[in-house]
């Protein structure tokens, strides 16, 4: 790996107090982690107060496993140099705020209620056709995850593709102070995280606050079929969605169940065909906004449709299982009420029995009940053969699925359910399992799976 940085330079971007040997400032940084499991030779341990563990107690191991210098708030007696910081996430965010300046490379913000993930990996996939992408893994993007994602780009990356959640005002302006979007995409606004924002319009001047460190004519790509995206004012705007009205839209697709989707984009009057292998119906909101960033950043249109029709998607997110004549659907990362309607559109598609285990949603506020109601009305209307609710929320999913003329059955919890699961699963068909993360539903996919 390349050397990313200096302990010098670190210690300098972090403004902290240094405690070690001179020689010692002028060694190489090639890895930053805060997890001791992942130290090597030549990283850069960050030591983090968490609510489980003290990450100060791992200094001893990272120093052993060839760690050149540790952040930490307090001063140990581990053999490694130290730069002793008040807080040790804000160092973290101090010194990739200076790394991601010390790069000549583009960064694509992308936010959003739900979606965010799916369309990370479809921009990335586009953008890695024609350039050198580093993107966010797994659930890093937020106060420290964002930061580590950040410190982990190699320094001849080309093209950054960083995922940006928050849950509170000031978080998305902390973010983009950090990552400093030369472009951004935002997918939507929906009700996640309502209990803490108040309301949609919170969640929505909430994710705006990605704007506050951009430039004023950076081009932002935004879901146009959004009622409160769609009040966006700024230079550089860019709409994409099925309204014809967007700047990039579609003209016409065909929905293959589990095999993806195919259609046709009308990109301000220039027509892509493209094929993407994800399937539902939602992702095609990832394909357009994909394509609008291929397009800002000079690809071409045979380089874009490569890149969307390579695009997959990774573990808990729309992730399709086989084993035997069922088809497990691990949807199980997060949960919203949009992304559970997505998801039982997609099963509504499949051959054989269909079976949906959802549960609860997290932080949707005085709204939450009505919130999980409608999902479980919407499993009858999508006449899903059997919907298993499970959580304190999920018992409106469970009622309203009843009352609506579907079949159902409700567990208080994963305990009570997985006694029975296996008695409950056809033995051709899909099974759909999604929650909000929380519910540990990937526990769920194992024992379908098993």
């Amino acid at each position: 790996m390349t050397a990313k940085f200096t302990v010098r330079q670190a210690l300098e971007a972090v403004n902290g107090k240094y405690c070690g040997p001179e020689e010692a400032l002028d060694r190489n940084v090639i890895s930053v982690t805060s997890d001791s499991r992942r130290a090597g030779e030549g990283c850069l341990f960050a030591a983090i107060k968490g609510e489980r563990t003290d990450g100060h107690k791992y200094i001893p191991a990272a120093a052993e496993k060839g760690a050149v210098c540790c952040i930490c708030e307090e001063k140990s007696d581990a053999d490694c140099p130290q730069i002793i910081v008040e807080s040790t996430v804000r160092a973290l965010q101090m010194l990739a705020a200076w790394y991601r300046r010390s790069l000549d490379v583009k960064v694509v913000g992308i936010t959003g209620s739900v979606g965010k993930t799916t369309c990370k990996e479809v921009v990335a996939s586009v953008l890695g056709v024609k350039f050198k992408v580093h993107k966010t893994d797994g659930n890093f993007n937020n106060e420290l995850g964002l930061p580590l994602t950040l410190l982990s780009m190699e320094p001849d990356t080309q093209t950054a593709v960083i995922e940006m959640g928050m849950s509170a005002f000031g978080e998305m302006e902390l973010l983009s102070s950090i990552a400093k979007p030369d472009m951004c995409v935002i997918t939507n606004i929906g009700y996640s995280h309502m209990e803490i924002l108040g309301s949609q319009e919170g969640i929505f001047k909430a994710k705006c606050e990605i704007f506050e460190h951009m430039e004023d004519d950076a081009p932002a790509f935004l879901n146009g079929d959004d009622a409160f995206l769609r009040r966006v004012n700024r230079r550089n705007l860019k709409f994409f969605g099925f309204n014809k009205d967007n700047d990039l839209c579609v003209r016409e697709f065909s929905d293959r169940g589990f095999e993806g989707t195919a259609g046709v984009i009308d990109a301000n009057g220039e027509e892509l065909e493209f094929t993407v292998t994800i399937p539902g119906r939602h992702v095609i909101y990832a394909v357009l906004a994909a394509v609008g960033v291929g397009l800002e950043l000079g690809l071409t249109k045979a380089e874009i449709l490569e890149g969307v029709a390579a695009a997959g998607t990774i573990g808990g997110r729309v992730n399709l299982i086989k084993k035997g004549g069922l088809t497990v659907i691990d949807d199980c990362y997060n949960a919203a009420p949009a992304s559970m309607k997505a998801g039982l559109e997609l099963l509504s598609k499949a051959e054989g029995e269909t079976v949906a285990i959802l549960g609860d949603m997290g932080e949707l506020g005085p709204s939450a009940p009505e919130l999980h109601a409608q999902v479980g009305a919407y499993a009858a209307e999508k006449k899903i053969g059997l919907l298993i609710a499970v959580g304190e929320l999920s018992e409106h999913m469970y009622s309203a699925c009843v009352e609506a003329g579907g079949s159902a059955v409700y567990f208080r919890d994963k305990t009570e359910l997985t006694d029975k699961l296996t008695k409950l699963l056809p033995k051709n068909g899909a099974v759909l399992v999604k929650a909000s993360h929380f519910m540990e539903f990937n526990k769920i996919v194992e024992k379908c799976i098993e």
